[in-house]
């Protein structure tokens, strides 16, 4: 038996490459520990249906029991049919777990890895990483270029021929912050993760069209050009960017920030707040277009309708 059990999936790089494309994403969370998949499932299905040309599946924020992201990565590849990037986080894992772990994804026809260390678990604070693993996410990176190089890890009394390994075949995503508070550090860690073999970034939360392109254009300044992913959300109330602002310390520019109903607004007209939303993210895609973006990544937090009527929109 010669055929592969699991087709290898589509390299993300492959999508955004292509000259004069702008490629439409989005990025899920799977279900909590102990939680139904269902949900979680009808909810990726009607992202694709709506127009998201490849997905991604988060590991879950700060420490959260989230499990799942290979499984629903697999039936995103495999049932349907498009291309999706398995979120990998290297928080509580040796070097060794790293590379059983990934080999399962290799197995199973997964390419696209974004590249995480993770969050300290919530409450927290003075967490280390375990002894012998990464503590940041470039080490995890140069550890998936090296299994791509077909570099395993030697193992105490191993007698196998080391040329006969398999490169593995993965596609290597890296997060950026482009509104990192210190500018030199927001610059050097991105730096970093492309010299380790990351291929493509994709921004965390991100509203601000000028920040995106300033942090790209100081990154090719210093020599370092790989696609570049705008994430963002939609917004609702103004108060709930607000707590976005405050929770992930990005801005919202005030030009939009006035432009959104107030709770209260939203509540007394629920549909003409969805319609105020979509429309928002209209115009901040556009201008992440015409910044020269590859495309917008959609970060599908509890609004999957919401986001489904966006996508559908932008692809008309």
């Amino acid at each position: 038996m010669n055929a592969l059990a699991y087709r290898p999936d589509i390299k993300i790089t492959e999508l955004l490459g292509r000259p004069g494309r702008f490629t439409l994403s989005a990025e899920v969370i799977p279900p909590r520990n102990g939680a139904e998949q269902v949900k979680v499932l009808g909810q990726v299905a009607q992202l694709v249906e709506a127009g998201a040309e490849f997905l991604s599946v988060t590991k879950g924020a700060g420490g959260s029991l989230r499990g799942g992201s290979l499984p629903i990565a697999q039936v995103v590849k495999e049932r349907l049919n498009v291309p999706c990037i398995a979120h990998f986080t290297c928080r509580d894992l040796s070097a060794a777990e790293v590379e059983n772990s990934l080999m399962d994804h290799h197995y199973f026809g997964i390419r696209n890895i974004l590249a995480l260390r993770g969050d300290p678990p919530d409450g927290q604070p003075e967490w280390q990483p375990r002894a012998g693993g990464h503590s940041f996410a470039y080490q995890l990176i140069e550890q998936i270029r090296k299994l791509n190089e077909g570099r395993y890890l030697e193992r105490a009394g191993f007698t196998g021929d080391s040329e006969s390994r398999e490169p593995t075949q993965f596609c290597i995503g890296a997060a950026a912050y482009p509104e990192h508070p210190n500018p030199e550090e927001r610059i050097h860690f991105f730096e970093l993760k492309a010299r380790a073999g990351a291929e493509y970034g994709i921004t965390d939360m991100c509203f601000d069209v000028g920040a995106w392109a300033r942090f790209r254009d100081d990154l090719a300044k210093r020599g370092t050009e790989i696609p570049l992913l705008p994430g963002t959300r939609l917004l609702r109330t103004r108060e709930q960017a607000e707590r976005v602002m405050k929770k992930f310390r990005v801005a919202v520019p005030e030009t939009l920030l006035e432009r959104l109903p107030t709770k209260e607004a939203s509540l007394r007209d629920p549909e003409g707040c969805e319609n105020r939303s979509v429309e928002l993210l209209l115009e901040l895609t556009e201008g992440f277009r015409r910044a020269g973006a590859p495309g917008m990544h959609l970060f599908v937090i509890s609004d999957g309708d919401g986001a489904a009527k966006a996508l559908r929109e932008l692809r008309r």
